[in-house]
């Protein structure tokens, strides 16, 4: 075990270590001389720190605040329910959902009435971006068949 471990020298002191780390940090300490005097130090700060006084607040301070916390919270008054009340706490939602809605299918309607520019025929490169057929290795066949090196 490295020397001048002080938080397992700590751990020690406090009971907080497992039983077969506290046989090997006895099994150190009994060679070395250097953590056996942190030891002794770190066991006569706990015996000081034990020997300090509490402090006494001299009142109940979670009283108090359970008492300020009643005082402040307000009575429940039984709210009397109004049938669509629900209805009118969505209808901003539903306007805004509904505005989406027209005009996504507006904009959809002017790039469907325009025609746009699809390409119906082209070169044979631009083929290659065609989804292939399963099982088969080229998305055309006649790309398959193009030479290496064009005129």
């Amino acid at each position: 075990m490295p020397c001048h471990r002080t938080e397992d020298l700590s751990a020690l002191v406090d009971h907080a270590l497992s039983p077969r780390r506290q046989a090997a940090l006895q099994r150190h300490l009994r060679a070395c001389p250097v953590c056996r005097g942190q030891l002794d130090a770190l066991r006569a700060l706990r015996q000081e720190l034990l020997a300090l006084p509490s402090p006494t607040l001299g009142f109940d301070l979670a009283g108090q605040l359970q008492e300020r916390l009643r005082d402040r919270r307000p009575p429940r008054a039984a709210k009397p329910w109004r049938a669509g009340w629900n209805l009118l706490g969505w209808m901003p939602t539903g306007l805004a959902a509904g505005a989406a809605l027209a005009s996504g299918l507006w904009l959809g309607g002017l790039l469907l009435g325009t025609g746009a520019a699809i390409p119906t025929a082209g070169p044979a490169m631009a083929r290659v971006f065609d989804p292939v057929p399963p099982g088969g290795l080229c998305a055309a066949t006649e790309i398959c068949r193009l030479p290496r090196n064009p005129p």
